[in-house]
């Protein structure tokens, strides 16, 4: 009898940069760094781009840099997607601060992440990065 293993997909886009098929290549090679991810718990494919991102800037600047390009697929397998979709988002996170400091002129790199919980742009800060030196919350008493 074959084993029913869980599968939960994450669709991940690079946008705003020049060369995105370039930087899915980058970040796969990055996320395969990752201990969580153990031969046996994943796997990944290309899949052309769905059409789910939102438009972003005025309609004078031109497409998006990342239309046309495929979306790097990571299947999860097994029954702890949970805690390795948070380990995702961090590693996720820390591709994109480092892709933004290398940007070229002209690049907003941006990640565009579609998963079971729907749709979102993953460009904004990493709440962790307002805590200030005492580790409370910036702003907050």
């Amino acid at each position: 009898m074959a084993e029913n293993r869980q599968h939960h997909e994450v669709r991940i886009r690079v946008t705003g940069t020049h060369d995105g098929g370039q930087d899915l290549e980058d970040l796969q090679r990055w996320l395969q760094r990752e201990s969580w991810l153990t031969p046996g718990n994943h796997a990944w494919r290309r899949a052309p781009g769905a059409e789910t991102a939102p438009r972003t800037g005025a309609a004078d600047q031109g497409p998006e840099m990342a239309v046309g390009i495929d979306d790097l697929v990571l299947v999860l397998i097994g029954a702890v997607v949970a805690p390795m979709t948070e380990q995702l988002l961090i590693a996720l996170r820390e591709w994109l601060a480092h892709r933004r400091e290398t940007a070229a002129k002209g690049e907003a790199p941006g990640l565009d992440i579609t998963d079971a919980s729907g749709h979102r742009r993953l460009d904004d800060p990493d709440p962790r990065a307002e805590r200030d030196d005492q580790g409370g919350r910036v702003g907050t008493e």
